[in-house]
């Protein structure tokens, strides 16, 4: 399980959250939560920038191929490193063992390499995990500015820390803020010695080939050590980026953010796009000028203006989850269907509404998305982004689902939310809706209910959440403090997660009601 913690991050004083399938973080106005969640987001776009390849199709490569996608993907450049004759003989030795080459990949634990070979990898590992700081340290100012921005200034001594932590396999990196820019901090470790290797079966012929002409050529033949060194060297890439994919297995291929009013934002793509097309003709005579944005922002905009083009692939791939996600949104949420109209007169999307008015009959008439209802616009953005972009084993980090929303048709999110986590796609969400998690609680509750008590109260097997899939957490300000601390909310069982929060809003609500109709009998 993944666990990111802060300290003196912001408006938050200290605070670790792990990531289930769903996470999510309630509180205040002001508390953090958005903070946070940028936070996540910096942090995986980070890992997406750092070059790893999921281990899955990196070895359905053949090995002439895994060369060339190793030297784009590896951060550790290999050619750098001396073959040395002990590493070479150690490989050599090793690769000899097997007499015949196996019909599949062979599957290896690390400890079984041979000790030079597993200290290469080692260090291979090292200097790929130690060149993460800079990737970070690029996202954390994209979305949030300049390190010395993001620092708490409560006190004077404020001293900025984020940790990154993995239990199994272990996984930890730590950073610091030092003199306004990042700095990775000495407890920085990691374990890849229970790990199991998959060597390509194409790979391992191919050495053991080499082994074999490089006995019985002249050891003077220096063609034939350069091809075997080579041999070597796209070996060790291959076990080094296995080491890296095997490390970050849990975390997310891809993260999406859809922020707050984001309706709005997604309104505004049209005039962005058309000024930008308008001022890029003087560019030659007078310099384009563009404000600094966030990343979040940039990043959902650029996305709501080329999804069609670059995730149209991924609907087409037919993912069958997914589509009955968006289908449960579309029919009981916006009551439509949200798609993207594109004509060849204009460079920008354009995103439709179709309302259903029968179920049993053809979409008829659609609006443009700026002439829909504020519960449609919000919502078209999340369903074009699960309809467009969004695959299993992503991470989608949603800001208040349930603006604009309707209290039934918040119930209905949450539905669509459990079966979105349900179809493999993890989730953060921030809330301030008592309606949504209560409906989330109901969802955990139904995972303990017979399949027939299910059906009769009209829930599928996709609704259901179960405890250890979610996690909650309570954005607590202090005013004593100057900020505010992350708690965990327990999921308590046949109950679900504890409402402290709007328990709190609701008492205080119902005592001021009282107070009042005491004042007025008297």
């Amino acid at each position: 399980m993944i666990k990111i913690w802060v300290k003196d991050f912001g408006p938050i004083i200290e605070g670790a959250v792990s990531l289930k399938p769903l996470t999510i973080f309630v509180g205040p106005s002001n508390a953090g939560k958005s903070y946070l969640a940028m936070l996540v987001y910096s942090r995986m776009q980070s890992l997406e920038a750092f070059p790893i390849t999921p281990y899955g199709e990196f070895l359905v490569r053949d090995h002439f191929m895994s060369r060339r996608l190793a030297r784009r993907r590896v951060v550790l450049d290999l050619d750098e490193l001396e073959i040395s004759e002990g590493v070479s003989k150690a490989i050599s030795t090793w690769v000899q063992k097997f007499k015949t080459s196996p019909r599949k990949a062979l599957e290896i634990s690390f400890t079984d390499l041979p000790e030079e070979v597993q200290r290469l990898v080692n260090r291979g590992v090292e200097s790929s995990l130690q060149s993460t700081e800079q990737f970070f340290r690029r996202e954390l100012q994209r979305c949030h500015g300049d390190i010395s921005d993001i620092r708490s200034r409560r006190t004077g001594d404020t001293h900025l820390q984020i940790g990154l932590e993995q239990s199994h396999p272990l996984l930890r990196l730590n950073f610091a803020e030092e003199q306004d820019s990042l700095r990775t901090l000495p407890s920085e470790k990691w374990d890849i010695s229970p790990l199991k290797f998959k060597i390509p079966r194409g790979l391992l012929s191919s050495l053991q080939a080499e082994v074999s002409r490089q006995d019985k050529a002249s050891r003077r033949n220096r063609r034939s050590r350069e091809t075997l060194e080579m041999q070597y060297i796209e070996f060790l890439e291959l076990l080094i980026e296995a080491a890296l994919a095997t490390l970050f297995e849990e975390f997310p291929r891809n993260c999406y953010y859809l922020p707050a009013a984001r309706s709005g934002i997604a309104q505004g793509h049209k005039a962005i796009a058309s000024i930008l097309v308008r001022q890029s003709s003087f560019a030659a005579i007078n310099p384009l000028e563009i404000p600094t944005l966030s990343a979040i922002i940039t990043d959902f905009m650029g996305h709501i203006l080329t999804m069609e083009r670059t995730g149209g692939r991924h609907r087409r791939s037919g993912v069958k989850e997914m589509g009955e996600v968006v289908d449960f949104l579309e029919r009981e949420v916006v009551r439509g269907k949200i798609d993207i109209e594109r004509s060849g007169e204009v460079t920008y999307p354009e995103i439709s509404y179709a309302p259903i008015t029968d179920p049993d009959q053809p979409v008829v008439g659609k609006f443009p998305f700026h002439k829909t209802s504020s519960m449609v616009s919000e919502l078209a953005p999340v369903i074009l982004f699960l309809k467009y972009l969004v695959r299993p084993g992503d991470l989608v980090i949603l800001e208040e689902p349930e603006s604009h929303l309707h209290p039934a048709s918040q119930r209905q999110m949450a539905r669509g939310i459990a079966r979105l986590v349900n179809a493999g796609v993890k989730v953060i969400i921030t809330t301030h809706s008592d309606y949504f998690i209560g409906q989330v609680n109901n969802l955990l509750k139904l995972s303990r209910a017979s399949k027939e008590k299910r059906t009769k109260e009209g829930y599928e097997a996709a609704d259901c959440l179960k405890s250890g899939d979610v996690g909650a957490y309570h954005f607590l300000l202090d005013d004593s403090l100057g900020g505010s601390l992350v708690e965990e909310l327990p999921i308590i069982p046949d109950f679900g997660i504890d409402e402290q929060e709007v328990a709190a809003v609701s008492e205080a609500l119902y005592e001021e009601t009282i107070s009042l109709q005491r004042i007025r009998a008297k």
